[in-house]
């Protein structure tokens, strides 16, 4: 049975393949199986709509419940013989009257469903973008180089997954799947956080800016944990100035790796306190 795969791969894949590892868990790793599922709530698919994907009971179980219900099927027949033949000897009544239909009202609950982007082809410009920044003796050490823009990389996967969530915080835009979202973008930040945690040997420029991508996720973090837990306590996110403030630290981060002039001195404190 398959083991791992990386979350980069699950992105790449069909909704259809995504649904079968989900009904089929006794193929895979359940790391694997949880992966998918976890992909296909990023997409929109609700929580009932994957209990539907669930597998069926085995095949065993199958057969002896059929077995019960081939008796009782045969017990009912029975019974329905003899109603049958004592209802045919008694006098015949006149039918009642029809019941005048009564018609139930269906209300339908609209749920907004809004994927949570993957942000690929903008992640992709944002890496060319860091590379372009380094000096070209930096550049020149390929090896180094490399590691440094794989690094950028998951930086960039993670900052604009926790901009756009914190961006429909801000702006009241958050629905129902916002809380799992939040999971699948601080997944992201751990992503990054770990690989932080190793010695590369990159040049001091390099590990400079990685700290500066480690500063600005880490605020992305403290941000997504508040905004969930304030989702799950009072039905929506209330941001509050310290996250205002947070977020534009978080943005002028990216500005200042990304090398766009005109950047402003990050806001410190609380904004009521400015």
């Amino acid at each position: 049975m398959a083991s791992e795969a990386t979350p980069d791969s699950f992105l790449q894949k069909t909704d259809a393949e995504l649904l079968y590892l989900v009904q089929h868990p006794e193929l895979y790793h359940p790391a694997l199986v949880a992966q998918a599922r976890q992909e296909l709530r990023r997409r929109g698919m609700s929580p009932a709509q994957l209990a539907e994907a669930a597998p069926t009971e085995p095949e065993e179980e199958e057969s002896a419940w059929a077995g019960v219900g081939r008796r009782v099927a045969l017990g009912a027949a029975g019974v329905v013989l003899v109603g049958f033949g004592w209802w045919a000897l008694q006098p015949a009544s006149p039918p009642p009257a029809p019941a005048a239909a009564v018609e139930v009202p269906v209300e339908l609950e609209a749920v907004a469903a809004r994927p949570l982007p993957t942000f690929e082809a903008e992640t992709a410009r944002q890496v060319d973008e860091v590379r372009r920044q380094l000096p070209a003796a930096n550049r020149a050490d390929t090896t180094a180089t490399g590691r440094y823009l794989r690094m950028a990389r998951r930086y960039w996967l993670a900052e604009n997954q926790a901009n756009y969530l914190i961006g429909l915080a801000l702006t009241d835009s958050a629905t129902g799947t916002f809380p799992g979202q939040v999971d699948l973008a601080l997944e992201r930040i751990s992503w990054f956080m770990r690989a932080k945690a190793y010695n590369q040997n990159l040049h001091p420029l390099m590990e400079e800016r990685l700290t500066q991508m480690q500063k600005g996720l880490g605020l992305r973090r403290s941000s997504l944990g508040y905004l969930k837990r304030n989702y799950e306590a009072v039905g929506k996110p209330t941001p509050d100035n310290q996250l205002r403030a947070d977020h534009h630290e978080a943005v002028l981060i990216g500005e200042d790796l990304l090398g766009r002039a005109g950047r402003q001195a990050p806001l410190r404190g609380k904004l009521s306190e400015l």
